[in-house]
């Protein structure tokens, strides 16, 4: 009897790690997939598709902001380089001591629309230019 207790809570954990598996949040690639995403997680929605689009938008976001506050020193500038359809452009930001996700992601559905441009590029770019207008760095 104590046998199958113990084959049975390892297969419904194994299931439970399987199903968690499966229900990982899309990669977001382009700047249009970004702006879709933040735009969903803003918004109210409870549906299942919405929840997905949230924490999709949150990861990504999350994920650049760490990436930015593990790299660069407490409010020094970050320099990001190899933007552009031609790779030879930049952009510098100071990130402010903390950003929130939701702020960030309304900053980045602000700043798309003004700039179709970064839609097909990546998500990075559209990001990293979204906090550059954002935080610019002050003139040397």
């Amino acid at each position: 009897m104590k046998m199958l207790k113990k084959i049975t809570v390892f297969t419904m954990a194994a299931a439970m790690l399987s199903g968690a598996a499966l229900a990982q949040t899309p990669r977001i690639t382009t700047g249009a997939e970004l702006v879709s995403a933040c735009t969903v997680a803003i918004g109210n929605g409870a549906a299942a598709d919405d929840r997905i689009a949230r924490a999709s938008c949150h990861q990504f976001l999350a994920g650049l902001v760490a990436g930015v506050y593990g790299s660069v020193d407490k409010g020094a500038p970050m320099i990001v380089r190899r933007l552009g359809p031609g790779m030879d452009e930049e952009v510098c930001f100071r990130l402010p001591e903390k950003l929130a996700y939701a702020t960030f992601a309304e900053q980045v559905t602000s700043y798309a629309p003004e700039h179709p441009e970064l839609y097909e590029r990546s998500a990075f770019e559209m990001g990293a230019r979204t906090l550059a207008a954002n935080y610019p760095c002050p003139e040397q």
